[in-house]
């Protein structure tokens, strides 16, 4: 963060800006949804300062509500926005709750990768403050969704072809997620006791540095006391 932003935050604060970005969430236009979506994003991006003013003009609510946009760049900006809101402490998480199933859900849906990628960001940022949400976590069968999503690209991790875009793929943010979630006894036990727990052991053999990387500290983590 270059000198100074934490001025600009100030007068952001001031001109009441989250009051003409909350209307713009429910905006007719979806590109108005999109870009608001993505504002508040950014404005969480490198500190904390605007989580009191998302709780005070109810915006996270909206914002929840837009990962089920039937505009897929508002969904995929939203992803992105949550996982901010979650980043830096867990003020926000009891609000986040909610956002769960949603993000859970677009692992799942045919969705762009970098959306699939953004929502499973946003759930490694709603456990690495806190263990508060991890029973819900497993109850929204949010890791159930990680292991499900990287079963199905694990395929090609370990056959890329030259095509095959790995820095875009949503696996190695799957993989970064789940490894965050196994900090948490209560995450870890439902991981190891997976039916798709071995696919991580697989992906030991990837070719690609990163990949292999996650899932040795996935099992290193699961094999804690």
């Amino acid at each position: 963060m270059f000198p100074g932003v934490q001025g600009f935050y100030e007068y952001i604060k001031c001109a009441s800006v989250l009051e003409f970005l909350k209307s713009f969430l429910s905006h007719e236009d979806p590109n108005m949804r999109a870009k608001a979506c993505s504002a508040l994003g950014n404005m969480c991006r490198h500190n904390a300062f605007f989580y009191s003013s998302l709780a005070r003009y109810q915006i996270v609510s909206i914002l929840i509500d837009r990962c089920s946009d039937p505009d897929k760049r508002t969904r995929k900006f939203a992803c992105f926005a949550i996982g901010n809101a979650a980043y830096h402490n867990d003020v926000l998480y009891e609000e986040l709750r909610r956002s769960i199933p949603h993000l859970a859900n677009l692992l799942q849906k045919t969705e762009e990768d970098k959306t699939k990628a953004n929502a499973a960001g946003a759930l490694s940022n709603l456990v690495r403050n806190s263990d508060r949400l991890c029973e819900d976590i497993l109850s929204e069968g949010a890791v159930q969704s990680l292991l499900k999503l990287i079963s199905d690209y694990a395929v090609s991790a370990l056959n890329p072809s030259r095509n095959d875009s790995t820095n875009e793929s949503p696996l190695k943010i799957a993989l970064f997620s789940l490894a965050k979630m196994c900090a948490h006894p209560l995450c870890r036990q439902f991981i190891s006791s997976s039916h798709l727990f071995p696919v991580i052991g697989r992906l030991l053999q990837s070719p690609e540095s990163s990949i292999a990387k996650y899932a040795s500290v996935i099992i290193n983590k699961v094999a804690e006391p």
